[in-house]
């Protein structure tokens, strides 16, 4: 039959534990659950020195949104702040007016609380509770395990690896900060800028307004596919086939003249000085309705190559009038396209023909088209938002499937490489300089 062991055996057994223990949690689960071997008793609860309850007897994890453990929570500001001496033996009966009521409900009558500490700074609060009274003699064991285990406690905190930052703040690390801060600060980056970009057509064709007019009908819709010759829209000509109408009879009346004249010159030489005013007619009313007749023709306007048309809602052109020279559509190959871009004044850094141009575009961001700048505009261009930008195009490069005109997207335009304080300064310094008027 196995005999229990001497108090003083199971104290020393208990000391060892916490000693050997290899984590801070498992020595909290030896102070709360494994002390009943030394004193017995049905509950125990550890505070760390903050008051936040760390370990219950018999449940592996604490949650501190449950009721008992907000409970306990005002317990330990109940006799923290009254600065009992350590062991403190509390009673249901004895506790404040705000716990006394609920004291049943989560402990047993009877408890006692032992403050945990080492070279006078506190480590956390045990409590251990049960229904009879402690008498001396447990006290008195159980104060010194508490002492022990308190011991073992500032013991791992000793062990425990110092959090990585306390090598970075170090007094070695501060010497060699001003060192690695000026490496890093060294280091060449690209200068980069951003700036609003869309597909636009390679070498578009500008279909113009051949004469003044109005635009009577289009013969096209936006984005369909035209060919060499194909009509695209009209000019009103109702009042050019009224001036031709009358030009040509003009001319027949001056054919009559000269015909009758010629007749008459056979019977009368004196007639025949008139011959050269009349002939000089006829050819000014023939080459007024041969004029007619190209501008006649010119009303209509045609393709001279092929590709897609690209412009506005024919709706707004119709019955507008127009001036001669003005542009009313393009046309383009539709895969032949580069990139616009619109960088804003205070964006512009130094740019040279080639340099490295990204597009991303919103309808697929993830996979960016590479180009490399064509042209950069030497003036700024007022845009409709009101601010000023320069024009650039870049040209696409690298593999890809054709991209349609018109997509839209965000281009970062890669300058020349400079430090990394020049990055991160430029603007913060541009700024500094408008409000300082440097």
């Amino acid at each position: 039959m196995t005999s229990t062991p001497p108090p003083l055996v199971v104290l020393l057994q208990l000391g060892q534990r916490g000693r050997s223990a290899e984590t801070l949690e498992e020595l909290h689960f030896i102070l709360v659950n494994e002390s009943h071997t030394l004193v017995p008793y049905r509950q125990g609860v550890l505070w760390n020195a903050v008051g936040k309850v760390v370990t219950l007897s018999g449940v592996p994890t604490v949650d501190p949104r449950i009721p008992f453990v907000l409970w306990l929570n005002r317990l330990y500001h109940a006799f923290s702040q009254i600065g009992a001496p350590s062991p403190l033996l509390l009673s249901g009966h004895e506790a404040p007016d705000p716990l006394r009521d609920q004291w049943p409900e989560w402990l047993p009558q009877h408890a006692v609380v032992f403050h945990l500490k080492a070279h006078r700074i506190t480590l956390g609060w045990l409590l251990l509770a049960r229904e009879e009274p402690f008498d001396g003699n447990e006290l008195v064991l159980l104060e010194h395990l508490a002492e022990i285990q308190a011991h073992a406690w500032a013991l791992q905190r000793a062990h425990k690896p110092p959090p990585w930052w306390t090598k970075i703040f170090s007094r070695k690390s501060w010497l060699a900060l001003p060192v690695v801060l000026l490496a890093i600060l060294s280091l060449r980056v690209p200068l980069s800028a951003l700036a609003p970009g869309k597909l636009v057509a390679v070498n578009p064709e500008v279909i113009r307004a051949p004469m003044d007019g109005v635009v009577m009908q289009f013969h096209v819709q936006p984005n369909d596919p035209v060919q060499i010759g194909q009509p695209l829209f009209d000019l009103d000509d109702t009042n050019l086939k009224s001036r031709l109408d009358v030009a040509r009879k003009s001319l027949d009346i001056a054919n009559s003249e000269y015909f009758l004249a010629t007749q008459q010159a056979l019977s009368d030489p004196r007639s025949k000085g008139q011959l050269a005013i009349l002939i000089g007619r006829v050819e000014e009313k023939r080459l007024e309705a041969e004029g007619l007749e190209e501008l006649l023709g010119q009303s209509r306007v045609a393709a001279s190559r092929d590709g897609i048309a690209l412009f506005s809602d024919p709706q707004g052109w119709i019955g507008r009038p127009v001036v001669t020279g003005e542009k009313i559509l393009m046309v383009a190959q539709e895969k032949e396209t580069e990139i616009e871009a619109w960088l804003s004044s205070g964006n512009l850094i130094p740019l040279e023909p080639g340099a490295k141009v990204t597009l991303f575009l919103n309808i697929d961001p993830l996979h960016p088209r590479q180009a490399r700048l064509r042209f950069l505009a030497f003036d700024a261009t007022p845009r409709p938002d009101g601010t000023q930008a320069h024009q650039l195009r870049a040209t696409l490069t690298g593999e890809g499937p054709p991209l349609r005109l018109g997509l839209q997207g965000m281009a970062r335009l890669q300058g020349e490489r400079v430090s990394l304080f020049w990055w991160l300064a430029r603007r913060p310094l541009a700024v500094m300089r408008q409000w300082l008027g440097w």
